[in-house]
């Protein structure tokens, strides 16, 4: 069932997304070429500026996606629909969050990419754009020298910054769910408990960094070797990947405890 509400889910959002992907390689494209030329620099300024405001506008609508498909879906008037469904509260909150994920994603690698595209178009023709397949050198030889650590490091690194995401969009359901609670300031209470939630996770992430900070100044040598700047590098980077998980999974259980327990759709 979770596949059949994971395919509405992108049935759903699809159309929006595509249509400002689109929009936004496309200006791009257009900004790029356009910069090249300085006999048409009033209309280039133009384009660059709509690439600019699409780039917001698809970052925008990609947060505000995640919260109105969540609350008018599961907790506005669909939600008569959505709760008769043979269907667990856990799959409703996981179709939402997978779906989020992945196009919080695209939004990402879309942006990333569109960017490129700009850069591709501005320089073609020039010496940077043949540079690049020295500077593509230079990144494989840096993988080369660092051998395995240095893949277990960009592993890493992707794997925090999803673990992340993850958490962030399941901060918002969970405030989401708490501004529920309050009828008559649903959305004061939602964007307070947003607030103090993150606020909390990242004070917790914090204080911990501050305190392996001044270890890390207090003893910065271990066996003859300075590890003033690499142990509390790989040590705060692993604190806040298990901070991030742990979070995560108190804001599903809570929102998954208030849906089960506390939701009101009258």
């Amino acid at each position: 069932m979770l596949k059949q509400l994971l395919k509405y889910e992108f049935k759903a959002t699809g159309r929006t997304y595509g249509g400002l992907y689109l929009a936004l390689v496309a200006l791009a494209v257009l900004s790029g070429f356009s910069l090249r030329s300085s006999s048409k620099d009033d209309f280039a300024s133009l384009l660059l500026f709509a690439y600019m405001i699409v780039a917001v506008a698809v970052a925008v609508v990609s947060v505000m996606t995640i919260v109105t498909r969540f609350t008018r879906n599961l907790l506005g008037r669909e939600g008569y629909l959505m709760h008769t469904l043979p269907v667990t509260e856990s799959q409703l909150i996981l179709s939402k969050l997978i779906s989020s994920v992945v196009w919080m994603l695209c939004s990402s690698i879309v942006g990333i990419f569109s960017f490129a595209v700009m850069l591709l178009a501005l320089s073609l023709n020039s010496a940077a754009l043949q540079q690049l397949p020295e500077l593509w050198q230079k990144v494989v030889e840096i993988f080369r020298m660092t051998g395995s650590s240095g893949w277990l490091w960009l592993i890493f690194e992707t794997l925090n910054g999803l673990v992340a995401l993850v958490s962030s969009i399941l901060c918002i359901y969970a405030a989401c769910m708490i501004g529920h609670q309050f009828k008559k300031h649903m959305v004061p209470a939602g964007i307070l408990a947003f607030f103090l939630l993150s606020f909390l996770q990242n004070w917790l992430s914090s204080g911990v960094s501050s305190a392996d900070m001044l270890q890390a100044v207090s003893y910065s040598t271990l066996g003859g070797v300075d590890v003033s700047i690499a142990a509390p590098s790989a040590f705060t980077t692993l604190f806040g990947l298990a901070v991030s998980i742990a979070f995560a999974a108190g804001y599903f259980l809570l929102t998954r405890w208030l849906m089960e327990h506390k939701l009101d759709l009258e």
